[in-house]
């Protein structure tokens, strides 16, 4: 699930679809070998259960392997509340009828209900057996669902809906799937029609978080404006301060942070992001006093400290206490390895490349597969690569590994760009800018490393279109520039 809800349950029924007439067409073939079939089924419809099973460990001393009397028995079972002797009815049963559908629908069941993931290939089974089986097919949804595998549960939800009903847990893991494929617009119907039956906060949320990532940012506001009011349910709260800040509002994002801040102050990513909006807005020392705040509580946080390392970097006279922090957030997690790229940083900052080069070399041995270190490799290795062929063949080696490892990692694209726009290879930097800019239309650099590299090519009519769209996005660059400039954090009593 795209974000794990706690809904009111209101499917306590749902798990006694073992009901005795799911056994009675099954156990007609019995009847035939074991008269008393009849007397038992009548007993279990009843509710008799206890004699029930008194008539079945009579019948089972002259009928041992009859699997239709273990299937009952594991009903008479289940109806005493005796799950586990039930399983094991059941279980025996399937042990000689292994296409015995009272068998694995009562072994199903019982399994579904415990969340054993050996609930999924019975219940696979009861379904490829009769494929019209509808609360089969949502049981084998969910527990797919429940196990991770929701590209494979989609079709079994789509084919069940008829028999979602009042059912909370098929509705909302059908919508959590939807979501966590990438269906946000079918998800959003899903949850919003959760929220008209079940109004809960929570559902609230996840509305707003399916229209955030559907791009409609303020609509997404809007719905969690009731939320925000509150201010009791800190996800919201964290969410509308990214939205705020998306929107241009950072007044607002701050404000909604703080109160997150202080509703759960020991949540690591608050801090992460309050940390975020002081360095776009080059209001520094404000997101390191917040971050310390943050230590105070949770002073074995590496990220935390990796945080207030990046924001006093920029400060010049906290560089030491920049690789103190650095230094600290590797001890505390040393698979945290920008941690360590982040002192390269640093002592690139003070001229000393053949170091920080070092570093980053040593990183990469360590951390062959980490793209941020490939990247932050291939960058250093091509800033001290002039008139070094094989520095520069390394770099491109290095950025190519990492989108390779990680082909959305747009950086190591628009590195790799200039790279072979360097080297003569034009045709190569064009193909790496398309790349970057089909995910991001507003990437000035990428789109500027085309521009160079369509100039290079000698493409007239395509280089005289780019520039047009280099100057209309600089302009546009600017003025959003200009709206983070004209906001400064400022400093005020500590959460």
């Amino acid at each position: 699930m795209f974000r794990s809800t706690k809904a009111p349950r209101r499917h306590s029924g749902i798990l006694r679809l073992l009901s005795v007439s799911l056994f009675f067409s099954a156990s007609l073939s019995a009847q035939q070998r074991s008269p008393q079939v009849a007397e038992i089924v009548g007993q279990l419809r009843s509710g008799n259960n206890q004699q029930a099973l008194i008539l079945i460990e009579r019948q089972t001393k002259t009928y041992p392997h009859d699997c239709r009397l273990r299937s009952l028995q594991g009903v008479a079972l289940t109806g005493l509340s005796r799950q586990d002797d039930a399983l094991h009815a059941f279980d025996s049963a399937l042990s000689t009828c292994p296409d015995d559908l009272a068998a694995l629908e009562g072994a199903g069941q019982i399994r579904y209900a415990r969340k054993d993931k050996d609930a999924i290939p019975i219940l696979q089974r009861i379904v490829n057996l009769q494929p019209a089986n509808l609360p089969g097919q949502a049981m084998l949804a969910s527990a797919l669902r429940n196990s991770g595998d929701c590209a494979s549960a989609l079709p079994h939800f789509e084919a069940s809906r008829s028999t979602f009903g009042t059912h909370v847990e098929w509705m909302e893991g059908h919508g959590a799937c939807l979501a966590t494929t990438g269906d946000y617009s079918s998800a959003l119907t899903q949850y919003r029609e959760l929220q008209a039956s079940y109004p809960n906060k929570i559902y609230l949320y996840d509305i707003a978080f399916l229209e955030w990532r559907g791009g409609d940012n303020r609509q997404a506001l809007a719905s969690l404006e009731p939320l925000l009011s509150s201010g009791s349910y800190e996800p919201a709260l964290s969410l509308g301060s990214h939205l705020a800040e998306t929107l241009g509002d950072t007044p607002r994002s701050v404000d909604l942070l703080r109160k997150a801040i202080l509703l759960n102050p020991d949540r690591v990513q608050n801090y992460l992001d309050f940390a975020n909006i002081a360095f776009a807005h080059q209001s520094f020392q404000v997101g390191i006093d917040i971050v310390k705040a943050g230590l105070t509580r949770m002073p074995r946080s590496a990220p935390l400290y990796l945080a207030r390392g990046v924001l006093e970097i920029q400060l010049t006279d906290q560089m030491q206490a920049a690789i103190a922090d650095f230094e600290q957030a590797h001890r505390l997690d040393p698979k945290l390895s920008l941690s360590v790229d982040a002192i390269g940083i640093v002592k690139t900052q003070q001229h000393d490349s053949s170091a920080s080069r070092s570093l980053f070399e040593e990183q990469a041995k360590l951390n062959p597969e980490d793209p941020v270190v490939q990247y932050l490799l291939a960058e250093q290795l091509s800033d001290s690569s002039a008139g070094d062929h094989e520095a520069m063949n390394r770099a491109i080696l290095a950025a190519r590994r990492a989108t390779d490892l990680d082909p959305h990692y747009l950086p190591a694209h628009v590195l790799l760009s200039k790279l072979y726009l360097r080297t003569e290879q034009p045709k190569l930097a064009i193909a790496q800018a398309r790349i970057v800019l089909t995910e991001d239309p507003d990437n000035q650099e990428a789109l500027y490393q085309q521009l160079m590299a369509t100039r290079r090519a000698g493409d007239r009519e395509a280089v005289q279109e780019l520039s047009q769209k280099f100057n209309a996005l600089r302009k546009a660059n600017a003025e959003r520039q200009q709206n983070i400039d004209r906001f400064r954090l400022e400093e005020v009593k500590q959460p």
